[in-house]
């Protein structure tokens, strides 16, 4: 079987959550001896990025099983190398290209769905952001795919509502967590003066959004809580009960050496369909927060692995922290249990089922 990737596979060790599961998908297949590449595009912000590459230009990476290209070059590579699969790892407006030249390629389309933009994107500004060209990708990806990859259920679910989408036509598979995670064996820190809470206010703008709601639902704690904002710079700010400390982006690395002394990882009340971020902080045994709009929260036994909360309820997570604060639970053995993710979350596990998938539609 001969499969191509395609989506951006990123510059640095600093990625989203999609193009994370791309380059895991990507190095997970070529360890089990698949043929594989993945080809990707000259972004704008890319250091070699100009207009000439974005139309013409070729650069292979990773010996050669990675290769960035302009639009002429990607189409003649992939009618000359007739690919059995074309699976979009996450969705970029380059792509509409092979919607456009797809009876070239004599391919099975599939794609890897990470989120519905139909409810993420901002309406700010969206016709200058030409926000029109993703939902008019995403509509493409689910009419004209043969197979569709859901993370979660949830996802799934809210892609139903508006599609209808088929039973033969999709399957649920949900993104891997990184084996750098599992290498060391930390155990949950000692809480003595302060929960120490983590929470990524990433590069999708509702999460961001988020934050204010969460700053108020933290303020109506009982005890000490640090909050350490993961993606952006920012002074710390102090009040009577809450110091938030703002932590730029971290490398796959530094974040595991970050989460060494951390007790908990939460979730807003945003929407998320799956957040690898909170599935590897589970490995490194910091315990998650979450409700029901994350995917995550389908891995998640209220007390048992992690904490589920009642987002329609403004008061339902500031009563649970104090809970835990008062010492109602064992969070030893809730950590423990929150590493054992792995076992369901492993990219060896997660590329079996990919691959099974693709065969289904190769036949």
């Amino acid at each position: 079987m001969k499969i191509a990737l395609v989506g951006k596979f990123g510059e640095g060790d600093i990625l989203t959550g999609p193009e994370r599961m791309a380059r895991e998908l990507f190095y997970a297949l070529k360890n089990k001896k698949v043929q594989v590449v993945f080809i990707e595009y000259f972004f704008s912000g890319y250091n070699k990025s100009n207009l000439y590459k974005k139309l013409f230009g070729k650069e292979l990476l990773e010996n050669v099983f990675v290769v960035r290209l302009g639009i002429f070059p990607l189409l003649l590579f992939l009618i000359r190398e007739k690919f059995e699969i074309i699976h979009i790892v996450n969705l970029q407006r380059f792509i509409l290209f092979i919607f456009f030249f797809k009876s070239f390629f004599n391919s099975k389309l599939t794609a890897t769905l990470h989120g519905f933009l139909r409810l993420e994107l901002p309406q700010k500004n969206s016709w200058i952001k030409r926000y029109f060209i993703d939902l008019w990708i995403e509509k493409l990806i689910i009419l004209k795919c043969k197979l569709l990859v859901f993370p979660s259920q949830l996802l799934f679910n809210t892609f139903n509502k508006y599609y209808n989408i088929a039973k033969r036509k999709y399957v649920i598979i949900p993104n891997g967590i990184s084996e750098i995670f599992k290498s060391q064996n930390i155990n949950f820190p000692l809480i003595e003066k302060s929960l120490r809470i983590i929470f990524y206010n990433g590069f999708i703008e509702a999460t961001r959004e988020r934050l204010k709601e969460l700053i108020k639902s933290l303020e109506k704690v009982n005890y000490k809580i640090e909050l350490y904002v993961i993606g952006e710079k920012g002074k710390a700010i102090s009040s009577i009960n809450l110091d938030i400390v703002y932590i730029g982006q971290l490398s796959h690395r530094e974040l595991f050496n970050f989460l060494s002394d951390k007790h908990f990882v939460i979730k807003s009340g945003a929407f998320d369909t799956f957040s690898i971020f909170v599935a590897e902080c589970m490995l490194a045994g910091v315990i998650p927060i979450v409700n029901q709009n994350v995917g995550i929260s389908e891995f998640i036994q209220h007390e048992v692995n992690g904490f589920l909360y009642n987002n329609s309820d403004s008061d339902d997570l500031s009563k649970l922290l104090n809970k835990i604060f008062e010492r109602n639970y064992d969070l030893e053995l809730i950590s423990n249990n929150a590493k054992n993710i792995y076992a369901k979350l492993n990219w060896n596990s997660i590329t079996e089922n990919y691959i099974e998938s693709f065969k289904s539609i190769s036949n």
